[in-house]
């Protein structure tokens, strides 16, 4: 088996790598979750923070309320320095049995997926030590679109971390994120396939690779265009996740039903997703953390293709960031009933046919926009879902 320790700075592209390696076949232990664990009301890492810091970083039932602790520790070197020296040791220890379970069960590739990896002595955990890069400019860009920092938030954020220089200097591979993502895709998997010939990765995972190519059609497909990004005061951002499978020759993309019981858009066709909440760190997870509660896809088996264009609703506020993730095929579903009435699996062969599609024009701020609905079945896909769709449709499968 082999460790590789996979760190790198704020929207350097990290997580993205992390999240092609699993699609892959590598186990990913992500150290922000461990951190959760590790913060675990009674434990006794729990009980050395609240010492440290006070009972005032507590929720009302006992959990440490990373907002409030994050508040405490941010501006001052000397307590985050103190916060580092209670988690680092017993985040380690959990990472550490986790890489060994791993090893027990017969996995052969594990990604920890760490900013801190260097600073927190983690190195000793790895085989091997990959870093992410992204140019300066690139990096605020992210921030501000993606995260909505100012340029001055984004500036200050990034002049907090670890120099590139030094990170760099100390990684064994490095990987400069300094393009798109179908682009660092093919870096990634040009790593793997180094790991494969070097007899690191049998031939059993680099199936995973080969029997791909529709994945990357798509990814260059998405990433060739100029993406329209929203930036609008007083409206929430939130994100979707597009899940699509190859089945029998044909593409599928997955829909839901909305019931009665969820806040916004009540009984409508859409995708898995929801507003962006400040612990999943940027909207690629928030699409999968939204598709997991709503319809049991777990992040792990994702793979993030590209993004279409950001879509805004007028009458929530929101301004809607659709993700483009295939996932495995055959796959089981949970439906979460509370938020889901009815999981649709519309085959794209389907929506490219011109029955399927009503075209029509809106006016919209001032503006006329085209519109159109798509009849999947009994279902009528109709409003922003249906311009995600055909966007899609759009871009991938038609000339």
């Amino acid at each position: 088996m082999i460790v590789i320790g996979l760190t790198g700075g704020i929207a350097s592209g990290k997580s993205t790598v992390a999240r092609i390696l699993a699609g892959l076949g590598a186990v990913v232990i992500d150290a922000d979750k461990v951190g959760h664990e590790a913060f675990s009301p009674r434990t006794e890492a729990w009980q050395k923070v609240v010492a440290a810091f006070g009972k005032g970083i507590l929720t009302p039932n006992g959990e440490i309320d990373r907002g409030k602790l994050a508040q405490v520790v941010f501006n001052d070197p000397r307590a985050l320095k103190r916060l580092n020296r209670i988690m680092h040791p017993s985040m380690k220890e959990i990472v550490r049995q986790r890489i060994e379970d791993s090893r027990r069960e017969g996995i052969e590739v594990v990604v920890l997926e760490a900013t801190l990896l260097s600073e927190a002595k983690w190195t000793d955990l790895a085989d091997q030590v990959w870093v992410t890069i992204s140019p300066e400019a690139a990096v605020v860009n992210r921030l501000v679109c993606q995260k909505g920092f100012s340029e001055e938030q984004a500036g200050a954020r990034i002049k907090s971390q670890t120099p590139i220089s030094q990170r760099a200097k100390n990684a064994d591979v490095v990987i400069d994120n300094d393009s798109d993502v179908a682009s660092l895709r093919r870096k990634v998997e040009g790593l793997w396939r180094g790991l494969r010939s070097s007899g690191e990765v049998t031939e059993r995972s680099a199936i995973l690779i080969e029997g791909k190519p529709w994945r990357e059609k798509i990814g260059e497909a998405l990433s060739s265009r100029q993406r329209h990004v929203v930036r609008r005061e007083g409206f929430r951002p939130s994100a979707v996740l597009v899940p699509i499978y190859e089945k029998d020759g044909d593409y599928h993309v997955v829909l839901t039903k909305r019931t009665q019981d969820v806040m916004h858009h009540k009984g409508q066709i859409s995708f898995p997703g929801g507003a962006f909440d400040e612990e999943d760190g940027d909207l690629a997870a928030t699409a999968l953390r939204e598709a997991f509660e709503e319809i049991g896809v777990r992040a792990e088996d994702v793979e993030i293709l590209g993004v279409l264009d950001d879509q805004t609703t007028y009458t929530s506020r929101f301004i809607i960031t659709p993700f483009v993730g295939a996932i495995p095929c055959p796959y089981k579903f949970k439906v979460n009933r509370r938020e889901v009435e009815e999981l649709i699996e519309a085959p794209v062969s389907v929506l490219l046919n011109p029955a399927s599609y009503e075209s029509e024009t809106r006016d919209q701020q001032g503006k006329s926009y085209p519109w159109g609905n798509y009849l999947i079945g009994k279902h009528r896909v109709t409003g922003i879902t249906a311009r995600m769709l055909k966007q899609l449709l759009d871009v991938v499968f038609t000339c």
